[in-house]
């Protein structure tokens, strides 16, 4: 059981891997977001999250194994890199999201030239069909007005999510990203 449960977190984790980097194999498919007026307050500096979640619009052909998300930051925004200059963001900024509740990887890189986070969820949970999947901790500068409307009207149009799956009765990974969508929040 062990050695099948590593199996598949390793498969799904090089599948979305694959995704990763420049975001050149994700499908387009924007964020849900939904500009409401208490999202119209400038985020004062500090440390804040955004939360990824998921919901399937369509029966699933097989659990969520994982999900591969790029999110566009405005100008004034970060996220904390590890200093090897592989723009990999460091460990504890990426977490899985409340709904895992199995084993599971989270991890990303952030180009700061396009200040674009490519993150990666991949689980071994095979119930997981919908919920919060993944959070990303960001840095709001000092001197910086935005507002979380801000950053939700930066990620509506952008393409940036992957869903794939493992269907066990054809032993394959399947793409279900038209069957999911997924949503985006900021919290404090």
């Amino acid at each position: 059981m062990i050695i099948r449960t590593v199996l598949i977190l390793c498969s799904v984790a090089v599948l979305l891997s694959a995704c990763g980097g420049g975001g050149g194999d994700l499908i387009e498919q924007p964020l849900v977001t939904t500009p409401v007026a208490s999202n119209t307050q400038a985020l004062v500096p500090g440390v804040y999250k955004l939360t990824f979640s998921a919901f399937s619009t369509a029966q699933l052909v097989a659990p969520i194994s994982g999900i591969d998300v790029a999110v566009k930051f405005p100008a004034g925004l970060s996220v904390s890199m590890v200093t090897d200059g592989t723009a990999q963001i460091v460990s504890t900024s990426v977490t899985p999201g409340s709904a895992i509740q199995a084993t599971s990887l989270a991890f990303g890189v952030y180009s700061a030239s396009t200040r674009t986070a490519y993150l990666s969820m991949a689980t071994t949970q095979e119930t997981f069909r919908s919920g919060e999947f993944l959070n990303l901790l960001f840095t709001v500068a000092p001197g910086t007005s935005v507002t979380p409307n801000d950053i939700y009207a930066l990620n509506t149009t952008y393409p940036n999510y992957k869903v794939v799956g493992v269907d066990t009765s054809i032993h394959s990974t399947v793409v279900m990203t038209g069957s999911v969508t997924t949503t985006l929040g900021v919290e404090r």
